[in-house]
C-alpha cells in the first residue's frame, strides 16, 4: 500500500512539474513574439549601434534571442526590498539579442518595462 502511494505522489509531482514547464515555455514565447519588434526598433536606434559596425539588418535576423528576468549586474541585494533599483535586479523583464559581427559578438539588452535598449560587445 506504501508503494501505491509513493507512486501517486510522483506521479502528481512530475504532472505539476509537466504543467509549470509547459505554462513558463509559453509565457517565454508569447513575451518574445509581442516584444521582438519593439526590441529590434530600440537596438536600431541605439547610437552603439552605428559605432560598432552593425547595420539595420544585424538586429532584424539576431542569432539568438533570451529573455531574462532581472539584470544581473546591479548591484543590490535580495533583502534591499526598499532600494530604487530592485525592481530592476530582481523582477523586471529583459530581452537580449545577439547579433554577429566580423570581429566579436555584440548584445543588445532591451528592458521591457522602460522601453530602453543598450548595446553592448561581449
Amino acid at each position: 500500500m506504501r508503494a501505491v502511494v509513493i507512486l501517486l505522489a510522483l506521479l502528481a509531482a512530475a504532472k505539476l512539474g509537466y504543467q509549470e514547464y509547459l505554462f513558463r515555455g509559453a509565457a517565454r514565447e508569447a513575451l518574445i513574439g509581442a516584444y521582438k519588434e519593439h526590441a529590434v526598433q530600440a537596438c536600431q536606434r541605439d547610437a552603439r549601434t552605428q559605432t560598432l559596425g552593425l547595420g539595420q539588418q544585424a538586429w532584424v535576423n539576431p542569432k539568438t534571442i533570451r529573455l531574462l528576468i532581472g539584470k544581473s549586474s546591479i548591484d543590490v541585494y535580495p533583502w534591499q526590498v526598499d532600494d530604487p533599483m530592485w525592481n530592476a535586479r530582481y523582477r523586471n523583464p529583459y530581452l537580449v539579442l545577439t547579433a554577429i559581427q566580423k570581429t566579436a559578438t555584440v548584445a543588445c539588452e532591451y528592458d521591457i518595462v522602460n522601453a530602453a535598449a543598450s548595446v553592448s560587445r561581449m
